[in-house]
């Protein structure tokens, strides 16, 4: 019996941790200088996490903080999987949404607290609670705060971007009305209508563009 338990809890660990190697795709696709590693997944998540609980912090908000950690937490299970698709990887959200579900089913169907880990999940995917919704936002605004980090350090090229972005309509919508001179400029300009119902968010990604990093 205990032999069941060990095994199950090694099988979770040896999956789950194979997000560690994994970078962020998003940075690859836009051609990020790789004169220094880019940020794994896991990091991706630390990052929401610390960035939830600085949020909860300052803004006094009414949730349970410790709920938003573990939402972040478990939220990417499908990577281990699936690895870190994104909207240039040709899937769409649907399929996204049945390959996810499928893997999570697979990396967790041994676990005894799979119910909890899975509703944990859906909660996040479903954005219906004050906790999700936070948690899902914090999960955005991280690539946000990340590509002013590496703007920062000179990493991004406009001039490098792949002709798969220069050429999306929403991108080329973006660059005829806002004046874009780089890559960070384009990746916050589209991700200002994420944040337009939360107030916080929608201040913080705008004060970002003016932020100077320490």
């Amino acid at each position: 019996m205990e032999q069941t338990k060990f095994e199950n809890v090694l099988n979770f660990y040896y999956k789950a941790i194979k997000l560690k190697g994994v970078e962020r795709t998003g940075w690859n696709l836009r051609n990020i200088t790789r004169d220094e590693r880019v940020e794994s997944i896991p990091e991706h998540i630390y990052g929401a996490q610390q960035l939830a609980f600085a949020i909860y912090s300052e803004f006094d908000l009414n949730v349970d903080i410790f709920k938003v950690i573990f939402l972040l937490a478990f939220h990417e299970t499908e990577e281990t999987d699936i690895g870190d698709l994104n909207p240039f990887s040709g899937v769409s959200a649907s399929e996204k949404a049945e390959l996810g579900s499928m893997a999570v089913e697979k990396t967790l169907y041994n676990m005894k607290k799979r119910e909890f880990m899975t509703a944990l999940i859906n909660e996040f995917n479903e954005q219906k609670t004050p906790e999700a919704v936070l948690a899902h936002l914090c999960d955005k605004m991280d690539a946000d705060l990340m590509v002013h980090k590496y703007e920062n350090d000179g990493r991004f090229s406009f001039d490098k971007l792949p002709s798969k972005i220069l050429n999306d309509k929403k991108v080329q919508e973006i660059m005829r009305e806002k004046n874009i001179t780089t890559v960070e400029d384009l990746f916050l300009e589209e991700d200002i209508p994420l944040y337009s119902e939360n107030e916080i968010f929608s201040d913080l990604i705008r004060f970002l563009k003016k932020y100077k990093i320490p």
